[in-house]
């Protein structure tokens, strides 16, 4: 398999030494081509300034749990990123807002009713509902104490090139200074 067994994130400062900032979000772009990728949820950071992910995590939490035959993959180009804090609020906002509207199971129902799904019909799409509402229960409760908006990000990315399973470090430039 070309997704290497683990994967470390490390947050630094400018002089490479280990900058202990603790929840920053980071998530992974994996490219099958040149214009289709996978993505993952996020990651968060540690009170080390460290993230790290075993390979098994890394596809359980990305949309590669779907993909059939990871192994044909000859090599897979990815890209490492931080949210920056557009992104984190808009992700933040997102999944606070789908919370909200799928809270109400009675007029989902009713909703699907109205729609002329029937019965069977009716419980699988409310069971795939409360299964995105788990999930974006689980991306809130990890952005919902990020600190992205209020760091300095000095490296927004990284890309690389994954041929084996070899392990991977990602070493990223964050400053502490703007932090209140």
């Amino acid at each position: 398999m070309k997704i290497p067994k683990q994967i470390k994130i490390q947050i630094t400062d400018e002089l490479g030494n280990n900058n202990p900032i603790e929840n920053i979000l980071f998530g992974f772009k994996i490219f099958e081509s040149e214009d289709n990728y996978y993505t993952t949820s996020y990651f968060k950071t540690d009170n080390s300034g460290s993230i790290i992910i075993d390979q098994n995590d890394l596809i359980n939490k990305s949309e590669l749990k779907w993909e059939i035959d990871i192994e044909s993959f000859q090599s897979i180009k990815t890209e490492v990123f931080v949210l920056d804090a557009n992104s984190t609020k808009s992700v933040k906002e997102a999944s606070k807002n789908y919370q909200t509207i799928t809270a109400n199971k009675e007029s989902i129902e009713k909703y699907l009713k109205l729609s002329d799904f029937n019965d069977e019909t009716i419980i699988a799409a409310t069971k795939a509902i409360n299964n995105s509402a788990k999930e974006q229960m689980e991306i809130y409760n990890l952005c919902k104490d990020s600190i992205n908006d209020i760091v300095e990000i000095l490296t927004e990315k990284i890309e690389d090139v994954w041929i084996d399973n070899t392990n991977k470090i990602y070493k990223f430039i964050i400053s502490k200074n703007q932090i209140t």
